[in-house]
């Protein structure tokens, strides 16, 4: 059976306030049941507050409105929760207490030592371990509220990228980002030309102490470095950005583990939604027209939908990076077209993992 997602499209029928994104955003939030989830319990809102020059993460508006529609819900404790690094200059983009109505919690604290170690048995490639900031595993319900974009190293960010990389510690993003590949550099064949470097259309690659460096955020595997190479010391592997999607997966699959079917939703804001991560310390323009809000109990569900409402906007004329290519082959997802690698591929894997189905449907609410 299909699972149920509730939609609010951000365009409204007429130019009635009523009808405005806010205020379907508030009739969504009714029609969740709230209170079957989180009442007399501490609820963790887990959201991106962004960083340095960049500001198209979620609006203070929408921050606020959620935290008080939980805690009329009857919730003992509310909290907003994020890398400690990201809470530091939060107020850069109208994050407060003040503002939310709520406290924000780092997910572990200023020495990233607040945290419990999952052993992942066998081991991932160099992923042995999960670590999970404490904070959020003592809350008894997981909202994840997450700010859609496109991201250079798995196609896109939304609710899994939300969790696996915003609730663990510096060390555990170390080793995600470990998992990142695609190409193969043997040092002893190298005879240090630069001709991989001065040739990558994407400037991804650098020499850095006598070592290839590869910025996979750029890299689009577009195999210059390895066709130029005159003694083939680069060479590429088949989906090397995969391992990096499935360690994601594996790393949202264990958080949510540790909170039942019925404590934990997930809100996804298809809105500003710009060809980099919120990390950036910038903002670029919108890649499309803004959609709305999904949200639901099934995180494969909420991705699954994501992603094809994504796929069939329309690319806003002018909204690339000068001289980026977009790949011809229009039967590609608009981001894999952009990154060139494939963004159901997460969503596949959290499927493959029980955390949900791929089938959906969706509820508007007017």
């Amino acid at each position: 059976m299909p699972t149920p997602l509730l939609f609010a499209s951000f365009a409204p029928k007429t130019l009635e306030p009523n009808l405005s994104i806010g205020n379907k955003f508030i009739r969504l939030l009714e029609k969740l049941d709230l209170a079957s989830t989180v009442s007399g319990r501490r609820v963790a809102i887990k959201m991106h507050l962004g960083g340095g020059g960049g500001f198209s993460t979620i609006h203070p508006f929408f921050v606020r409105k959620l935290v008080r529609a939980v805690k009329d819900a009857g919730a003992a404790e509310v909290f907003v929760t994020d890398l400690y690094r990201d809470t530091v200059d939060a107020i850069d983009r109208g994050y407060t207490e003040e503002v939310f109505g709520c406290p924000i919690v780092p997910v572990c604290n200023e020495k990233d030592d607040n945290f419990r170690t999952f052993p992942v048995e066998p081991p991932f490639l160099t992923m042995d371990r999960i670590e999970l900031g404490t904070p959020i595993l003592e809350a008894d319900v997981l909202l994840d509220f997450s700010h859609v974009k496109g991201h250079g190293v798995c196609g896109f960010g939304g609710a899994s990228k939300n969790l696996s990389m915003g609730t663990v510690t510096d060390k555990m993003r170390q080793i995600l980002h470990s998992l990142e590949g695609g190409l193969v550099w043997d040092e002893e064949k190298c005879i240090h030309c630069n001709a991989c470097v001065e040739n990558c259309p994407n400037h991804a690659m650098k020499f850095e102490d006598g070592k290839l460096d590869v910025f996979y955020h750029n890299c689009k595997f577009c195999q210059h470095c390895a066709l130029i190479c005159p003694v083939k010391a680069v060479h590429m592997t088949a989906g090397g950005y995969l391992d990096f999607q499935r360690g994601m997966a594996m790393t949202s699959a264990k958080l949510l583990e540790n909170f039942p079917g019925d404590r934990k939703l997930f809100i996804n804001m298809l809105m500003d939604t710009t060809i980099f991560c919120d990390c950036w310390s910038m903002t670029t323009p919108r890649l499309i027209p803004d959609i709305g809000i999904l949200a639901g109990r099934d995180i494969v569900a909420i991705e699954q939908a994501t992603l094809d409402l994504i796929d069939s906007a329309p690319l806003i004329p002018g909204a690339l990076p000068a001289n980026w290519d977009l790949d011809p082959d229009e039967s590609k997802h608009l981001f894999e077209r952009i990154h060139h690698k494939d963004p159901y591929a997460v969503v596949k894997y959290l499927a493959e993992l029980g955390c949900g189905s791929r089938e959906y449907v969706l509820n508007e609410v007017e």
